[in-house]
């Protein structure tokens, strides 16, 4: 089921200060501006992340590389082609797992590949060998002939990849394919996923809250308000953070909130801070000076990548209120 892929030099994305403004749901209420003149190029064979909180405009910007919505304004190629001027070019080259995957519950998990080969058109010849290699890496075949509404969740999640799979993309689109999976289907998903990238050289873009999914991909793009506010390999992402994030233990006879307090005090050096247990993790300003309390003996905090957008974002009271995930 090899697609035809980009060469690996190109780009599968091309945004040039994209924007879209959805109208506001009453004649009073304000547009939502969901994106707002994003700029950024996607490689060809890789697995990029898009990273954000609840309304950064994730799932916007993958609806319109998908062809759903058209921009208000600016510029988007995909796969060398210009969205806007011919969307049905791009959604036969493309397939896109929305969040609300639409599986067919009385159908069994046969009865669903097939539904879906019978949309996309594939013929009968190539779709027996398909169906047999998505049943092996999603490890359903036991299973073909289940009702797709008997199946745990994360084997629902494994289905709908298998069945936006049914024709071979050049670039595949899954946004937030793993919330409300245990943690074992979501290791299953992964593996699939990148098994996908590099047996076929499979352009993926995924939008995340989990920044231990993020750490796997090629790329990251770190979106909020529709705007991109970092962007980079995991590890040039991570540095963000050498020397700015810490960890301390209260001294004796101190809570954890109680040095969060007592550091969030200092806002001239003291970015903010959060207990983590009996610790407390804390950023410091740049170039700020030595702003540890007499008594406290912190240490650098690990060099993560949750460490590291926390460190970039945190003028952001968004995130610290709905922190990223990090299971």
């Amino acid at each position: 089921m090899a697609a035809t892929t980009m060469p690996a030099n190109q780009d599968v994305v091309i945004a040039h200060d994209l924007v879209r403004v959805f109208p506001g749901a009453t004649q009073s209420a304000r547009e939502v501006r969901a994106l707002d003149g994003l700029t950024l190029n996607i490689h060809a064979g890789e697995l990029t992340a898009l990273v954000g909180p609840d309304g950064a405009g994730k799932t916007t910007f993958q609806r319109l590389i998908a062809g759903l919505y058209a921009p208000s304004s600016g510029s988007l190629s995909v796969l060398g082609t210009d969205v806007s001027a011919d969307p049905q070019s791009v959604q036969n080259r493309i397939s896109y797992m929305p969040q609300r995957f639409g599986l067919y519950e009385d159908l069994s998990v046969q009865e669903n590949l097939d539904l879906y080969a019978d949309l996309h058109g594939v013929s009968q010849q190539v779709r027996q060998e398909r169906f047999d290699r998505l049943l092996t890496i999603t490890d359903l075949t036991r299973f073909t002939t289940r009702p797709a509404g008997k199946l745990s969740g994360g084997m629902k999640q494994k289905l709908g990849l298998a069945c936006t799979l049914v024709r071979s993309p050049e670039l595949l689109l899954l946004d937030e394919p793993s919330v409300g999976v245990d943690p074992l289907s979501r290791r299953d998903l992964w593996e699939i996923i990148e098994q996908l990238v590099q047996d076929e050289k499979l352009s993926v873009i995924i939008s995340t809250a989990y920044m231990d999914e993020a750490a796997r991909c090629a790329q990251v793009y770190v979106m909020y308000q529709g705007q991109i506010l970092a962007q980079g390999t995991p590890d040039s992402l991570r540095q963000k953070a050498d020397g700015l994030t810490w960890q301390a233990m209260p001294p004796e006879g101190i809570k954890a909130r109680s040095l969060q307090a007592r550091l969030l005090e200092n806002r001239r050096q003291i970015t903010d801070a959060v207990p983590k247990g009996d610790a407390v993790r804390f950023i410091c300003q740049p170039g700020a000076g030595n702003p540890f309390p007499a008594k406290l003996a912190p240490r650098q905090g690990r060099r993560n990548l949750k460490m590291a957008l926390w460190c970039y974002c945190i003028r952001l009271s968004t995130w610290m209120k709905r922190p990223l995930r990090n299971r």
